[in-house]
């Protein structure tokens, strides 16, 4: 079992976000707030502003012209969507260029990053519920204690898979017995090491346990990437080591009052939008070295 102290120490040596991103999201929440105000507030981050532009610009967001500016996406596309397209920018340049543990390189878990963003707004609009503001945020984030934990996993992949492949526990569990923690655990410490609010960090935490999260955060939106993940899973956007055997926790197919019907509605709607969000990772990691930046030390 590899030692919790060595996982937490490694989240130190990881790429960390902008601090634009906490910076923005309190700006985007205050009321008195202008579109100067954000250029205020992103303009100085040359790489976040041009990373930003890059994924404006994008199918996925569609911007009837060309933005070319940080105050000109917010006329266009609204506060929610530059935060989102931000947060969008951000981690796709902060992948590496493989998950080694879990199976998966960076255009993979994009993908599936990018679906459970997108499947768990649809999903709450084809519910009737007014979409959560970070619900396209949680749900692209959702599962940043991979990248702490994955070359930790690569080393005990056989005993990983042999645990998972006879269905006697799922990849979480795992996790947890073989490393003594799951990427849960580990993205919600590092979610919050990010500055991220506190929403996502919950959901980070608790998308594989959601009920654990009663009282103590936004259950609903919780539950909706809890739902987003797994319906991600079973269309196969990004499937890892733990493979397509993952189902909605009963308690949120209750809560949620979900019909097999609307989920596959909502999986028919969202085809289209998953592969134009897929397509933002293909320069991410164009003509950049991240072997460093991300190796382990054991």
């Amino acid at each position: 079992m590899i030692a919790q102290s060595q996982i937490l120490d490694n989240m130190k040596r990881l790429p960390t976000i902008s601090p634009v991103i906490s910076s923005l999201y309190r700006v985007l929440n205050d009321e008195r707030s202008s579109a100067r105000d954000v250029e205020r507030v992103i303009k100085p981050d040359v790489a976040l502003t041009a990373n930003l532009l890059r994924v404006a610009n994008s199918a996925f967001f569609g911007c009837p012209s060309t933005v070319s500016s940080v105050r000109q996406a917010v006329f266009l596309m609204g506060s929610k969507q530059v935060y989102e397209a931000a947060v969008a920018a951000m981690f796709s340049k902060a992948l590496p260029d493989v998950l080694p543990g879990y199976g998966m390189d960076a255009g993979r878990l994009w993908q599936h990053s990018a679906a459970v963003a997108i499947l768990g707004r649809h999903l709450a609009e084809e519910l009737g519920f007014k979409a959560p503001d970070l619900i396209f945020t949680a749900g692209l984030l959702h599962d940043v204690g991979k990248l702490a934990i994955s070359a930790f996993l690569a080393e005990a992949i056989d005993e990983v898979r042999d645990r998972v492949g006879r269905g006697k526990r799922t990849l979480v569990a795992a996790e947890k017995e073989v490393l003594g923690v799951d990427h849960a655990e580990v993205g919600a410490l590092l979610a919050r090491r990010w500055r991220l609010p506190d929403p996502i960090v919950e959901v980070v935490r608790w998308h594989h346990a959601p009920s654990g999260a009663e009282g103590k955060g936004d259950q609903q939106l919780v539950d909706l990437v809890q739902a987003a993940n797994c319906l991600a899973h079973s269309l196969g956007y990004g499937s890892d080591v733990g493979g397509l055997a993952r189902s909605v926790a009963p308690e949120v197919v209750q809560r949620l009052g979900i019909k097999v019907q609307r989920l596959e509605s909502v999986a028919c709607a969202t085809l289209d939008a998953v592969q134009d969000m897929a397509r933002l990772s293909g320069g991410a990691h164009e003509h950049e070295d991240k072997d460093n930046r991300w190796r382990t030390t054991s």
